[in-house]
């Protein structure tokens, strides 16, 4: 009976966090499965939502870093979290590190930190060569705190350090996004 009730709680655990992950956040990858097809793209850069959050496109930014290709994809800004779609590609033939579900964001004077087990998607850690990824990360604003989404002017996002396997070259990838 034990083990009946310890697998149910181990089940009914393993399903909680697997609904954790944001589904309304596109990556901006071609085979997304969290980007709405039927929904007609428009011009602007955001799109307010009935629960006082807003979701800004942020395609249009794009780095390379020692050989990783990363780009964003939607940014969802909300009271209590931010959540943003990012797309990895490791453009060598060599393994790299990178690790931007550990990062952070910053919002006015306040930081919040990556939930590393909110992450959606296969993202950073050792990316083997020629390999894609893409996924979404929540960030989410430190307890007893909430996020004033309407003064909100740019989101500051430093996803760390990408690393090749010998540790020899590292280049940070830092973003900020306007949002209006």
């Amino acid at each position: 009976m034990k083990k009946f009730i310890a697998l149910f709680l181990a089940l009914g655990l393993s399903l909680a966090l697997a609904a954790c992950g944001n589904s309304d956040v596109s990556t901006g990858s071609e085979g997304n499965s969290s980007e709405k097809k039927d929904e007609s793209k428009e011009d602007s850069k955001e799109k307010p939502k009935d629960d006082g959050s807003k979701t800004v496109d942020a395609s249009k930014n794009s780095t390379e870093a020692v050989g990783m290709k990363v780009s964003l994809g939607e940014m969802k800004v909300a009271a209590d979290k931010i959540s943003v779609g990012i797309n990895l590609e490791n453009t060598t033939g060599d393994a790299l590190n990178f690790y931007p579900d550990q990062g952070q964001a910053v919002v006015g004077d306040m930081q919040l930190e990556a939930n590393l087990f909110m992450t959606s998607g296969e993202i950073g850690g050792e990316v083997q060569g020629g390999v894609k990824q893409d996924g979404v990360i929540e960030f989410l604003a430190p307890e007893g705190k909430e996020i004033d989404v309407a003064s909100i002017k740019e989101v500051k996002l430093l996803f760390g350090d990408v690393t090749t396997a010998d540790f020899m070259k590292t280049k940070a990838v830092e973003f900020t996004v306007p949002v209006k």
